[in-house]
Protein backbone atom coordinates (compact mmCIF):
# COMPACT_ATOMS: atom_id res chain seq x y z
CA UNK A 1 0.00 0.00 0.00
CA UNK A 2 1.34 3.77 -0.90
CA UNK A 3 0.49 7.23 0.70
CA UNK A 4 0.98 10.15 -0.73
CA UNK A 5 1.06 12.21 2.39
CA UNK A 6 0.99 16.35 1.82
CA UNK A 7 2.59 17.58 4.90
CA UNK A 8 3.81 17.05 8.04
CA UNK A 9 0.23 17.01 9.69
CA UNK A 10 -0.40 14.64 7.06
CA UNK A 11 1.96 12.38 7.80
CA UNK A 12 1.58 12.61 11.79
CA UNK A 13 -2.15 11.75 11.11
CA UNK A 14 -1.38 8.82 8.88
CA UNK A 15 0.58 7.92 12.01
CA UNK A 16 -2.49 8.08 14.46
CA UNK A 17 -4.43 6.31 12.10
CA UNK A 18 -2.10 3.21 12.34
CA UNK A 19 -1.66 4.09 16.17
CA UNK A 20 -4.85 3.17 17.05
CA UNK A 21 -4.46 -0.55 15.47
CA UNK A 22 -1.16 -1.56 17.10
CA UNK A 23 -1.02 -3.77 19.89
CA UNK A 24 1.87 -5.11 22.31
CA UNK A 25 4.19 -7.19 20.10
CA UNK A 26 4.00 -4.93 17.10
CA UNK A 27 7.05 -4.14 15.34
CA UNK A 28 7.46 -1.63 12.75
CA UNK A 29 10.63 -1.00 10.65
CA UNK A 30 11.02 2.68 9.40
CA UNK A 31 13.17 3.06 6.24
CA UNK A 32 13.85 7.05 4.85
CA UNK A 33 16.50 9.25 4.82
CA UNK A 34 16.78 12.31 6.73
CA UNK A 35 14.26 14.54 7.07
CA UNK A 36 11.27 11.82 5.01
CA UNK A 37 9.02 12.03 8.08
CA UNK A 38 9.25 8.63 10.32
CA UNK A 39 9.64 11.01 13.55
CA UNK A 40 6.84 12.89 12.58
CA UNK A 41 5.18 9.71 11.98
CA UNK A 42 5.95 7.85 15.53
CA UNK A 43 4.53 11.36 16.85
CA UNK A 44 1.53 10.37 15.44
CA UNK A 45 1.49 7.11 16.79
CA UNK A 46 2.54 8.32 20.03
CA UNK A 47 -0.43 10.49 20.02
CA UNK A 48 -2.87 7.58 19.05
CA UNK A 49 -1.39 5.44 21.95
CA UNK A 50 -1.77 8.60 24.31
CA UNK A 51 1.71 9.05 25.03
CA UNK A 52 1.68 12.57 27.07
CA UNK A 53 5.56 13.73 26.82
CA UNK A 54 7.11 15.10 23.53
CA UNK A 55 8.13 11.83 21.55
CA UNK A 56 11.55 13.05 19.49
CA UNK A 57 14.01 11.21 17.55
CA UNK A 58 16.05 9.08 20.10
CA UNK A 59 19.27 9.62 17.74
CA UNK A 60 21.57 10.18 20.67
CA UNK A 61 20.32 7.47 23.34
CA UNK A 62 19.31 5.22 20.65
CA UNK A 63 16.51 3.76 22.32
CA UNK A 64 13.61 5.59 24.58
CA UNK A 65 10.96 3.61 26.29
CA UNK A 66 7.15 5.39 26.27
CA UNK A 67 4.20 4.75 28.70
CA UNK A 68 0.56 5.45 27.62
CA UNK A 69 -2.18 2.88 26.43
CA UNK A 70 -0.02 0.30 25.48
CA UNK A 71 4.29 0.67 26.16
CA UNK A 72 6.45 1.64 23.01
CA UNK A 73 9.73 1.41 22.68
CA UNK A 74 11.49 4.23 19.62
CA UNK A 75 14.65 2.71 18.58
CA UNK A 76 17.37 4.50 15.79
CA UNK A 77 19.85 2.80 14.82
CA UNK A 78 21.11 6.00 12.43
CA UNK A 79 24.09 6.18 14.46
CA UNK A 80 25.23 3.04 15.15
CA UNK A 81 28.38 1.97 13.92
CA UNK A 82 28.10 -2.06 14.27
CA UNK A 83 24.67 -2.56 15.19
CA UNK A 84 25.04 -5.95 16.16
CA UNK A 85 27.37 -5.98 18.98
CA UNK A 86 25.80 -2.67 19.52
CA UNK A 87 22.39 -3.42 19.86
CA UNK A 88 23.29 -6.82 21.29
CA UNK A 89 24.63 -4.77 24.53
CA UNK A 90 21.26 -2.82 24.98
CA UNK A 91 19.26 -6.22 25.00
CA UNK A 92 17.33 -5.75 21.74
CA UNK A 93 16.64 -8.96 21.36
CA UNK A 94 14.83 -9.22 24.70
CA UNK A 95 12.90 -6.36 23.56
CA UNK A 96 11.79 -8.24 20.36
CA UNK A 97 10.31 -10.45 22.70
CA UNK A 98 8.47 -8.54 24.68
CA UNK A 99 4.80 -6.84 25.00
CA UNK A 100 6.37 -3.06 23.92
CA UNK A 101 5.02 -1.88 20.50
CA UNK A 102 8.44 -1.41 18.80
CA UNK A 103 9.24 1.50 15.74
CA UNK A 104 12.61 1.55 14.83
CA UNK A 105 13.82 4.21 12.65
CA UNK A 106 16.51 3.75 9.97
CA UNK A 107 15.71 -0.43 10.49
CA UNK A 108 17.02 -0.92 6.98
CA UNK A 109 20.50 -1.27 9.18
CA UNK A 110 19.79 -3.80 10.91
CA UNK A 111 17.34 -5.90 8.33
CA UNK A 112 19.30 -8.89 9.58
CA UNK A 113 18.80 -8.39 13.30
CA UNK A 114 14.82 -8.00 12.85
CA UNK A 115 12.14 -10.50 13.37
CA UNK A 116 10.48 -12.52 9.70
CA UNK A 117 7.18 -10.98 10.94
CA UNK A 118 7.05 -7.05 11.08
CA UNK A 119 5.62 -3.66 8.97
CA UNK A 120 8.12 -2.01 6.88
CA UNK A 121 7.75 1.26 6.32
CA UNK A 122 8.59 3.30 4.12
CA UNK A 123 9.42 7.22 3.62
CA UNK A 124 10.30 8.78 0.02
CA UNK A 125 10.23 12.60 -0.45
CA UNK A 126 8.64 13.71 -3.40
CA UNK A 127 8.45 17.46 -3.05
CA UNK A 128 9.02 19.89 -0.17
CA UNK A 129 6.40 18.76 2.27
CA UNK A 130 5.04 15.67 0.24
CA UNK A 131 6.40 12.19 1.38
CA UNK A 132 5.12 8.72 -0.59
CA UNK A 133 4.64 6.61 2.41
CA UNK A 134 4.61 2.69 1.17
CA UNK A 135 3.82 -0.09 3.94
CA UNK A 136 4.75 -3.40 3.17
CA UNK A 137 3.83 -6.37 5.69
CA UNK A 138 5.87 -9.33 6.54
CA UNK A 139 3.43 -12.02 7.86
CA UNK A 140 -0.35 -12.50 8.06
CA UNK A 141 -0.67 -10.71 11.75
CA UNK A 142 0.86 -7.32 9.37
CA UNK A 143 -0.75 -8.05 6.53
CA UNK A 144 -4.40 -7.88 8.35
CA UNK A 145 -3.21 -4.77 10.24
CA UNK A 146 -2.53 -3.35 6.75
CA UNK A 147 -5.85 -4.44 5.86
CA UNK A 148 -7.39 -2.69 8.90
CA UNK A 149 -5.44 0.40 8.05
CA UNK A 150 -6.68 0.63 4.62
CA UNK A 151 -10.48 0.47 5.81
CA UNK A 152 -9.65 3.26 8.30
CA UNK A 153 -8.24 5.18 5.37
CA UNK A 154 -11.13 4.24 2.93
CA UNK A 155 -8.71 2.45 0.49
CA UNK A 156 -10.56 -0.64 0.41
Amino acid sequence: MEVLSKSPLETKELGKALGNLLNPGNILALIGDLGSGKTTFVQGISQALHITIPVNSPSFLIIKEYKGKHRMLHIDVYRLKIPERELENIGFEEYLNSDFIIVIEWADKIRGLLPKERMEITFEHVDFNERLIKFKPYGEKYENLLLELKKCLSLE
